[in-house]
């Protein structure tokens, strides 16, 4: 029987809490799902360099996808499945299956699966989901903040807030730091729908993970999208919880986990 090996890789972070509570249970839910007593490898890996960097500066070592893939081979895996955490096709997936596309030929059998929103039709799949996890509220603002990515996977932000709208959900929309939809165009749509007086606005990271970006860059105390939203009088509450922290959400990567297998 050749040996099978399961390496979840996500861009990481550097808060330990956050790690534990969404990057930790999605590996330990495909461990279940996959079936932890088996004869199967488990391995994860980050494609930051800088969060890498980080936490070795700190004594924690997690692999890089080039060295996680050698300690595969190096254990004699044959069959191998990568799971990759990423939200989108972006660039941090391509370097990542850039890294993996150079093994292909060192393994018997190579699978990745797809991030979340792989396709534009995985947007409406997403978004009964994250009513379920965040139970939108009609009377309330809702705005999503994703990370952004010059690359042209970036359409899909673009393509979740549609999503919502199909779904009847106009008072959710996404907004990235680093891309557009960003803050600028969710308050544009805000202050034209209350001219006078404010609905409360729940800000969520629309992240795997509530790290660097959901602290500082949404909810941080300044130049931040609460501080923003709050100066244009809007009453704001920031929910500190990556989507990896909700069970329902992490069942997605099973699902596509079991899709490859």
């Amino acid at each position: 029987m050749k040996k099978k090996a399961i390496l979840i890789v996500s861009f990481g972070t550097s808060y330990e809490e956050a790690a534990e509570n969404s990057l930790d249970r999605i590996f330990e839910d495909i461990q279940e799902a996959a079936g932890a007593g088996k004869d199967i490898i488990f391995c994860r890996a980050y494609t930051s360099g800088m969060i890498l960097k980080s936490l070795r500066e700190r004594g924690i070592q997690i692999p890089t996808v080039k060295e996680a893939l050698e300690d595969c081979l190096a254990q004699g895996v044959a069959e191998l499945i990568v799971v990759p955490t990423h939200m989108i096709p972006g660039l941090e997936y391509q370097k990542m299956n850039g890294i993996v596309a150079k093994y292909q030929d060192r393994f018997q059998e190579v699978r990745v699966t797809d991030t979340v929103l792989q396709r534009p039709e995985d947007c409406d799949a997403l978004t009964p989901v994250l009513r379920e996890l965040l139970q939108f509220e009609p009377e309330k603002e809702y705005i999503l903040m994703g990370h952004g990515t010059e690359d042209a996977a970036n359409i899909r932000y673009e393509q979740m807030n549609r999503a919502l709208e199909r779904a009847g959900l106009s008072n959710v929309r996404i907004a990235s730091v680093e891309a557009r939809p960003d803050l600028e165009d969710a308050l544009q749509i805000l202050k034209g729908r209350y001219p006078g007086v404010k609905p409360e606005v729940i800000l969520h990271p629309f992240m795997v993970v509530a790290g660097d970006h959901a602290r500082k860059d949404m909810a941080g105390a300044a130049d931040s999208y609460l501080s923003c939203l709050r100066e244009q009088g809007f009453p704001v509450r920031a929910v500190i919880k990556g989507l990896g922290e909700y069970s329902r959400f992490r069942r997605l990567y099973v699902d596509k986990l079991t899709a490859v297998l």
